[in-house]
């Protein structure tokens, strides 16, 4: 009996959750309204609440605002619609690939601090899980530094002088921010 309760208010907490994170997901996506500068001759028509189906002012239309590194990438090199599918292949494959470095990083960082927990850390353990630390960020570094020379290939003359011009902003926005003094 105790044992049916402790099942019916597992489901019952899950079902709540379920409902909050629908009720995010469903009012976090909305249409923004155009940018007053577009006529409609330049607009892609939306075919669903994807980002690649907008022209690109439509995803970030003010520069001058912060915004999701996708967004900024696609607005300052005003890539077209095929340029923008190309990047967004681009954006999946990068994904995949710095996923399982970056969840083995979180698992390092875990267990290097936990060394803390014993009253004599294991300094042998905690030097070699540091190399191992640094050749996985190594790593990172390295597939990233590859996923935006496949963003420069992709773009035009013109769109490589405008890459140029801010790559220091764009590899800025996946730094962690300097700590305040």
């Amino acid at each position: 009996m105790e044992k049916d309760r402790f099942l019916i208010l597992i489901i019952i907490i899950l079902f709540v959750l379920n409902l909050f994170t629908l009720g995010y997901v469903i009012m976090g996506r909305g249409d923004h309204p155009p940018p007053p500068d577009l006529d409609d001759s330049e607009r892609v028509v939306p075919l669903g609440d994807d980002s690649r189906d907008r022209h690109p002012r439509d995803i970030a239309p003010n520069r001058k605002m912060p915004g999701r590194p996708d967004e900024i990438i696609i607005n300052r090199l005003k890539l077209n619609t095929d340029q923008i599918l190309k990047f967004e292949n681009l954006k999946n494959e990068h994904r995949k690939q710095t996923e399982d470095l970056q969840f083995a990083s979180k698992k390092m960082h875990d267990e290097y601090f936990g060394l803390l927990k014993s009253d004599s850390p294991d300094t042998v353990k905690a030097s070699q899980i540091l190399v191992d630390l640094g050749r996985n960020q190594q790593q990172l570094d390295k597939i990233t530094f590859e996923h935006f020379q496949k963003i420069k290939d992709i773009c035009d003359k013109e769109q490589k002088l405008l890459f140029n011009t801010f790559i220091d902003e764009i590899a800025g926005s996946f730094k962690p921010p300097f700590p305040k003094k």
